[in-house]
């Protein structure tokens, strides 16, 4: 009986002692997801209205962007035009120069003359649908008189946004040396280069200002006049419907494509997904050099890789309450964040934002951004905006009771 008790609380004592690896293994389960292998340079997928990021690799690392450039050339166009300093219906011509570049097949896909006009809606679509890269000299000209002044507002533009050492010189993403001397700054060995950080942030101002640009970017066709007639040009997005790579259930409607010998095949992809709007980015993606699928393909790994092991969900509902050091904050609308599929959400942490991502919670009246802290991949590096305090001046004139009493002091 002895030996019994002794054998028994032997084994007790050693479930006891396990109990604690065996719940740190559940929760460690939990948070687990199948790992990514991006075959890119570097690369990111990140929920576009919150800045929530799910997964990324070399995120910080500055690489050679191509065409990708384009996004920030057509955000100041689009900003230009909806400004009203120009209308889509204006007519531009180009220079000899620019005209000249398009008799080139490897630097653009339509040709343009320089005894001709053509309109800011068709240079507009060119510039995003086939990346024209005389289009989107054509239209920078437009917005600041030359290209270097154009590369300057490019730079001013994502230094606002916080992005650091940007690498920019020149409108179209080609390397400076195949450009003219009066069509880039720096030096002819200078191309443009950001990290997919900087991308990130990029594409989340140009889509919160201008969300109607994928009206124009999930175009799979249009027309351009060249000669007398129009010609039908189809987008180099492989990924939209009726294109190639698509597939049914992932209706891509965006946004770029970058090629250069140092930037390789490179993409930005925007799509609508679970009520919200996911991004891509795929920069040098790797594979055999005559694959003008692979960058695509990774694009679509990023995605599957999302709805496999992601969900996205309703995480607080509104007017909940979140304490955070003994402060207390409640929701202003229901809150949703990308999570593993197996994830507790009562396990979630939450901290005031540091910068602009995040939801909106009330503190004493006044309203914060939220998130929550503990997340795989975070959010992305958004620049806090300036908030200008409202200063109340200090007034010496008396009230309306005191010049009644003034008065009445007086009267006698």
């Amino acid at each position: 009986m002895k030996n019994f008790v002794k054998k028994l609380m032997l084994v007790m004592s050693v479930v006891i002692l396990t109990l604690p690896i065996f719940a740190s293994t559940v929760h460690a389960e939990e948070t687990a997801n199948v790992p990514l292998e991006l075959n890119a340079s570097a690369g990111m997928v990140f929920d576009e209205h919150t800045g929530q990021v799910v997964y990324s690799k070399n995120a910080d690392e500055k690489l050679a962007i191509g065409s990708i450039t384009k996004i920030i050339t057509l955000y100041l166009v689009t900003k230009a035009i909806k400004e009203g300093k120009f209308s889509e219906k204006d007519m531009l011509t180009p220079t000899k120069a620019q005209a000249d570049m398009t008799q080139r097949n490897e630097l653009t896909n339509v040709r343009l003359d320089a005894d001709k006009s053509y309109s800011v809606r068709d240079l507009y679509n060119a510039a995003w649908i086939v990346s024209s890269n005389s289009a989107a000299m054509m239209l920078a000209d437009k917005v600041a008189g030359n290209q270097g002044a154009f590369v300057k507002l490019m730079r001013k533009t994502v230094k606002d946004w916080g992005i650091k050492n940007a690498q920019l010189f020149n409108v179209s993403g080609l390397n400076n040396s195949d450009l003219e001397p009066d069509m880039y700054l720096g030096t002819k060995e200078n191309e443009n280069k950001l990290s997919a950080n900087d991308i990130g942030v990029i594409v989340k101002h140009v889509l919160d200002e201008y969300p109607e640009i994928v009206q124009t970017t999930s175009k799979a066709k249009f027309s351009f006049p060249v000669d007398n007639e129009v010609k039908t040009y189809d987008s180099l997005n492989l990924l939209l419907k009726g294109n190639r790579d698509y597939q049914e259930g992932y209706e891509f409607d965006g946004l770029k494509t970058g090629t250069t010998d140092a930037a390789g095949e490179s993409f930005v992809g925007t799509l609508p997904l679970n009520d919200t709007r996911i991004v891509t980015v795929v920069l040098n993606a790797q594979g055999e050099k005559e694959d003008r699928d692979k960058r695509f393909r990774s694009t679509q790994k990023l995605v599957h890789y999302l709805v496999d092991n992601y969900e996205r969900k309703e995480i607080l509902q509104k007017d909940a309450t979140v304490t955070i050091k003994h402060k207390k904050y409640k929701t202003y609308e229901p809150v949703y964040t990308w999570l593993p599929k197996n994830y507790h959400v009562e396990n979630l942490r939450y901290n005031v934002s540091s910068n602009d991502l995040g939801f909106t919670a009330i503190h004493k009246k006044q309203t914060v951004k939220l998130i929550a802290a503990n997340t795989d991949g975070g959010y992305l590096p958004f620049k806090k905006a300036d908030v200008k305090k409202v200063v109340h001046k200090k007034t010496n004139q008396k009230s309306w009771w005191d010049q009644i009493i003034e008065f009445f002091k007086h009267l006698f």
